[in-house]
């Protein structure tokens, strides 16, 4: 099972973000030259002086697997999020299978991180995949006893896939970016920070152009 990003709504756009900060002065975007007005974005950004940028916001939903939840649910300032829930809904038969040949070795250097592809690819296929098959008969027969299914869930992996919906403020989203899209991201989060970035960038219109030239490496 893939990652999958969808870009539910947005609201706001460069201007709005230039209306706020130049309210401080009575002034509005439109007493300036789009020039000007990037370089205000710019400069706003640069010397943390963000708080123009939590008027824009942006709805995601996302389905990930747990782990990759477990990442992106650090970042909670500015943002709200609902989740699909394993006490109402019994969603055991989606999981997240590292792509054949892609298994990481550890990483000398850091005790969170990967680091080059491991030699061995067959056996951890395997591997997971008898874990997943063992896990999704257990939470079979725990339903089959009668078990709640807010319990009988306690026996499957991380690699479960879950969903859920992400609103939050423009500021709150580009923060999360600029973390998670950093090298040494673990890969499968940054995949998914990167493709919603990459449906903010393809806003028709493109509301946030300047903005998003402007955080981009």
């Amino acid at each position: 099972m893939k990652n999958t990003v969808e870009l539910l709504s947005h609201w706001g756009d460069d201007e709005m973000i230039v209306n706020v900060a130049r309210v401080s002065y009575g002034k509005e975007a439109s007493n300036y030259s789009e020039e000007q007005n990037a370089k205000l974005l710019k400069y706003l950004w640069e010397h943390g002086h963000t708080s123009p940028f939590r008027h824009p916001h942006l709805q995601f939903r996302i389905k990930c697997p747990i782990f990759v939840e477990r990442q992106l649910f650090k970042h909670t300032i500015g943002i709200s999020t609902n989740s699909i829930s394993g006490r109402y809904v019994d969603f055991s038969d989606e999981y997240y299978m590292v792509p054949k040949g892609e298994w990481r070795k550890q990483s000398k250097s850091s005790k969170q991180g990967s680091d080059g592809l491991c030699d061995a690819q067959n056996t951890p296929d395997l591997i997971q995949r008898q874990v997943i098959e063992q896990c999704k008969a257990a939470y079979a027969a725990l339903l089959e006893f009668g078990v709640s299914k807010e319990q009988a869930r306690m026996v499957l992996p991380l690699s479960l896939m879950t969903e859920f919906i992400w609103t939050g403020s423009l500021q709150a989203f580009l923060h999360m970016y600029a973390l998670r899209s950093k090298p040494d991201t673990q890969k499968e989060t940054r995949d998914v920070v990167l493709e919603m970035m990459s449906q903010l960038e393809n806003i028709e219109g493109n509301p946030f152009e300047h903005t998003l030239k402007m955080i981009k490496p």
